[in-house]
């Protein structure tokens, strides 16, 4: 297990004021109203990204960048928050109306349809990366270890992988330098090649955003957490890793 150095300054030192009451029934495991100044990036808003930004909108945080170059597809309305009646639309177009439609308030999302290039800047505080490719994975690495060098931020990865009932979450604080060394190893090869009819389902997908919601929390809160989790849901079975040593052990690398 590691302990979260990250500080990130809580905006009303842990009372909670949220007036509506909104979030009453969380705000003992995590008072969002605390970090909602954060600036999270969503990079790949397919399966995992699109309900990880639902569940973050629910939890109350507004402030998104949400980066995906891909439109929808007939075949993601099973696994992905969109709707069928926006088949051709971009992905990061929906997913912004779905999570300003959890604040009345209004959210502050700006979206980008390009692909991470060298050179690329994140400017986020959190990075949670939901790509499908190690290509993909590797870019994202390039361009946060890009941004840090250059911002001083951000200050925490978390990247989810998934194939058929199996998933891994890597939690890397950035500036943990074997850490992210560690992590940057695993990018290396070209992941998983199995059927393309065996990629997920819906249930695993839940079960990928809720650990690394999971894993966010207990940053955020200063928490012990595994630097990888590992689950295989048809055998019910989840494993913490430590990331600076255990990242070659079976996992998902699709």
């Amino acid at each position: 297990m590691v302990t979260s150095t990250l500080t990130l300054k809580k905006r009303r030192n842990g009372v909670y004021m949220n007036e509506d009451k909104k979030y009453k029934n969380q705000a003992g495991l995590l008072n969002v109203t605390d970090y909602d100044y954060l600036t999270i990036a969503i990079v790949g808003c397919g399966s995992i990204g699109s309900f990880l930004g639902l569940a973050l909108s629910k939890l109350g945080f507004k402030k998104f960048v949400l980066i995906d170059p891909d439109k929808i597809e007939a075949h993601n309305v099973c696994t992905q928050v969109y709707h069928s009646n926006r088949v051709g639309d971009y992905k990061v177009r929906h997913l912004k109306a779905v999570i300003s439609g959890n604040h009345e308030e209004g959210a502050n999302i700006a979206t980008h349809t390009e692909k991470l290039k060298k050179g690329s800047i994140i400017d986020a505080d959190i990075v949670f990366s939901c790509v499908d490719s190690m290509d993909s994975r590797r870019s994202i690495a390039r361009a946060v270890i890009d941004s840090v060098e250059k911002n001083g931020k951000p200050r925490l990865l978390i990247d989810g992988r998934m194939h058929r009932l199996v998933y891994r979450v890597f939690t890397v604080l950035t500036e943990d330098k074997e850490s992210m060394k560690s992590y940057i190893t695993s990018l290396q090869g070209k992941g998983h090649s199995g059927a393309c009819t065996e990629k997920g389902i819906i249930q695993n997908v839940f079960g990928v955003v809720s650990v690394m919601i999971e894993q966010l929390r207990k940053v955020l809160e200063g928490h012990a957490f595994p630097g990888i989790v590992d689950c295989d849901l048809e055998r019910y079975k989840q494993s913490p890793r430590n990331i600076k040593t255990d990242w070659k052990s079976s996992g998902v690398n699709a």
